[in-house]
Parts: structure tokens; C-alpha cells; sequence
């Protein structure tokens, strides 16, 4: 049965059916092209294959990554860039980190290396120190009963021993009175002449003098109370020092300086003596009351330890200077007599503990100071006589708010009790 109808005309088509495509059996004529014969397939897939083709096509919008206007909950490409961008900025970071960490790593080696060196070296060191030690033979102590104590000589306290005067066989030393103000011409022999003009008369007195016309002198020096004569032999030295007749020769109350041996005698009694008017008479006193006269021991010199503004109390600390070590180391070890008063505080005369007031420092007195000088009330770098009146004190020891060498002071170098 033909459904496009014969010549009785075209059929009915039931309800709900729908028409067919029509066929070349229908009256109207349909042309047909080879795009209607191909499978027909979805436009995305139909558009990548005419790109295949080389026909251009639309960009497609990807429905996960879409640009522009709101991205409902999607992640866009701007998010993916940022991101990235992060993702770099940290494993930048991370790489600068890493890189310190290695260098701090590469330091701390070779710092560990450093320290085993000087370990290594230490403990060669101490392996010395012991085969030295180990070589070296060591007396045992001996363990005295106290009765062997009370009754034999103590042993000697190196802290308690007198300086000896450094040996100089060549040298003699001489002191004069000071200079007068009218001898301007150097003239007359006194302190502090010239080296020439003292060489000249120095060596006048020694060629006038029959005992020492025949000594020889190689050179000249000046000291705080006079000179100090050096002979080119220890015999010219000799005969200088035994003579007193070119001493004479120089007038001007001139006398060899023998060595002296200084003691510190603490809270002695003012009281008993009067220096200032007859220091000889104390002198005497301290001879008779601990028979120094029986064992050929003189008292040379005798001084208060103080400061020269700061008055006398009822006791104070007294400087006591001997002809010889052995009379200073006597009266150490065995005390002295004032006034019937058994004083045992006694211990050496030490240059050490007396500040020169020059620099405001320990070791030597102002005379031979060649430090920068400094004051002793404000610490600062001028003569404490030309200090400013009312200027705040400051301590150059402790950097105080008080005069350096203050009693109160806790910080002094070299603290004594006569500074």
C-alpha cells in the first residue's frame, strides 16, 4: 500500500501520529544534499571537528573555569593565578630558608671545629704543665707539733718580707738642699741643676778631693732629692760612697743616700710624739724602749701616714725607716714598743700602696709619674689645683659621686689606711 496515495487522492493520517518525513513519492519535490545523509551528532563535538577541519571556531566556555561576572562557588582562572603566585612566593621562602639555615649549619661546624682545635691544644698544654710538674720534685710539708712551734723560730711569711733595694754596685746616690730662688746662674750645687752644670760639679768635688781624684765617672742622673752618680767600676763606686770629702767639696748640706728599709707601724699613739717640732727626740724613744741600740739597729727616719689636710687623731698609722733588712724584719716579727704599749700590727713599708697624686693611680709616687694627669676631686684631666670651685666630685676608681681616694670608697685598686 502506497501511503503517498494514488490517483484517489492522499490518505488520512490517524490522530497522534506524526508525519513522516516526506519522500520523493510526494508531490512536492525536496532536494536532498549529502548533509542530511551524516549522523548527526551534538554541536560541541560538531564544532571540534570543523576546528580538526581548519575552519575557525567559537572559544566554548568552560563551565568550571568561566571568566567575567560571578562564578557562582566556581574557581576561575584568576583564582588558579593567584594561587600559583602564592604557591611561588612560598617556595621562594622556603628555598631563602633553607639556604640560612645551611649557612648557619656550615658556621656552627666550623665553629665546633674551632673549639676542638683549642681543646686539643689545651690539653697538650695541661700534658706539659703535668710532665713538668711530674719532673720536678716536690717537698712534702713538714707537720710541726705547737710545741715545736712555741719554741723554734716561725716560718717566714713572704708577705711579711721587707723589699730589698735593687743592687746597684756602680751607683751612688747623693741629696742636696733645694734650689735657692736668687741662684739663677746655677752657681751653687743644689737640686735640679741642669745635667752639665751638675756634672761639672759633681765631678770638680771628686778631682779636689785627694781620696777620689782617681775615680771614674760615666754619667750622671737626677733623682727627687739630689742624683744618682754611676762609676764605670765598682771600686771608684766604693770609695765615693767612704769618702766625705768631696761632699764637703759640694757643701749645701750634700750627704750619700743609704739604702732604707720602711716599716708601717699602725694605731701607734699621737700622743707620745711631737715630729713636727723634734723628730729626733722621737727617733730616740723608739731606739731606748726596744733596745735597738744593743743590736746594732738604727732608726733612720720616722713620718705620720696621712693626708697632709686631714688632722691627727688620738692614733694614727706611723712610717718607721731602718738602716738595714734585718732591723725592719725584727720589729715586723716581733713588734714594737711605744710608750710602754705593745704594738703588733707591723708589716712592710710598700711603695705599691701609696697613689701618686699626680694621675690618681697606684704603683709610684707623683715625682716619677709619666701618666696623663688627671684630678683627684672631678677625674678630670687637670691639676687638682686649678679645679673649678663648686664642681661636682667624681671618684676616678669607681666613678663615684665623692673625691678619689675617699675612705667611703669600695672600689679603690689598692686600698690602705695611709694612701
Amino acid at each position: 500500500v502506497c501511503r503517498a496515495g494514488t490517483s484517489l487522492g492522499p490518505m488520512a493520517i490517524p490522530a497522534g501520529v506524526t508525519e513522516p518525513h516526506p519522500t520523493n513519492t510526494q508531490e512536492t519535490a525536496t532536494i536532498f544534499s549529502d548533509y542530511d545523509f551524516r549522523p548527526r551528532i551534538p554541536a560541541a563535538r560538531k564544532r571540534r571537528r570543523r576546528g580538526l577541519d581548519g575552519e575557525e571556531n567559537e572559544p566554548i566556555a568552560n563551565p568550571e573555569f568561566a571568566t567575567g561576572g560571578e562564578s557562582n562557588g566556581r574557581v576561575t582562572n584568576q583564582d588558579v593565578r593567584q594561587y600559583f603566585n602564592s604557591f611561588n612566593e612560598a617556595l621562594k621562602h622556603q628555598t631563602e630558608i633553607i639556604e640560612t639555615v645551611r649557612a648557619e649549619v656550615q658556621e656552627l661546624k666550623a665553629e665546633q671545629q674551632l673549639l676542638r682545635t683549642h681543646n686539643k691544644e689545651l690539653q697538650e698544654e695541661i700534658e706539659a704543665l703535668r710532665a713538668k710538674l711530674e719532673a720536678q720534685p716536690l717537698n712534702a710539708p713538714v707537720n710541726r707539733s705547737w710545741a715545736e712551734v712555741a719554741a723554734g723560730n716561725p716560718q717566714p711569711n713572704p708577705a711579711r718580707t721587707v723589699p730589698r733595694p735593687r743592687k746597684e754596685p756602680n751607683c751612688v746616690r747623693i741629696s742636696t738642699a733645694p734650689t735657692l730662688d736668687q741662684d739663677v746662674d746655677n752657681d751653687r750645687f743644689s737640686r735640679a741643676l741642669p745635667t752639665e752644670a751638675a756634672n761639672t760639679h759633681i765631678r770638680t768635688a771628686l778631682l779636689n778631693a785627694e781620696t777620689t781624684k782617681e775615680v771614674q765617672v760615666a754619667g750622671i742622673g737626677t733623682t727627687k732629692t739630689g742624683y744618682v752618680i754611676r762609676f764605670r767600676d765598682t771600686q771608684s763606686a766604693e770609695t765615693a760612697r767612704n769618702s766625705t770629702e768631696w761632699l764637703e767639696e759640694l757643701g749645701n748640706n750634700t750627704k750619700v743616700v743609704k739604702p732604707r728599709f720602711g716599716i708601717v707601724v699602725h694605731r701607734v699613739p699621737t700622743e707620745d710624739f711631737e715630729l713636727e717640732g723634734n723628730k729626733k727626740q722621737g727617733i730616740e724613744k723608739i731606739m731606748a724602749e726596744n733596745d735597738l741600740h744593743d743590736k746594732k739597729f738604727r732608726v733612720e727616719d720616722i713620718a705620720w701616714l696621712k693626708k697632709r689636710d686631714m688632722p691627727l687623731g688620738k692614733s694614727a698609722s706611723m712610717g718607721v725607716w731602718l738602716d738595714s733588712p734585718e732591723a725592719a724584719e725584727w720589729i715586723i716579727d716581733n713588734g714594737i714598743l711605744v710608750g710602754q704599749r705593745f704594738i703588733g700590727s707591723v708589716e712592710p713599708y710598700r711603695v705599691e700602696k701609696k697613689r701618686c697624686r699626680r694621675c690618681q693611680q697606684f704603683g709610684h709616687l707623683a715625682w716619677s709619674c709619666k701618666e696623663r694627669v688627671k684630678c683627684g676631686h672631678c677625674a678630670g684631666h687637670h691639676d687638682q689645683r686649678h679645679c673649678f670651685p663648686g664642681i661636682r666630685p667624681r671618684c676616678s676608681d669607681c666613678n663615684g659621686e665623692h673625691p678619689t681616694g675617699d675612705r667611703a670608697c669600695q672600689a679603690s685598686p689598692n686600698p690602705s689606711p695611709f694612701q
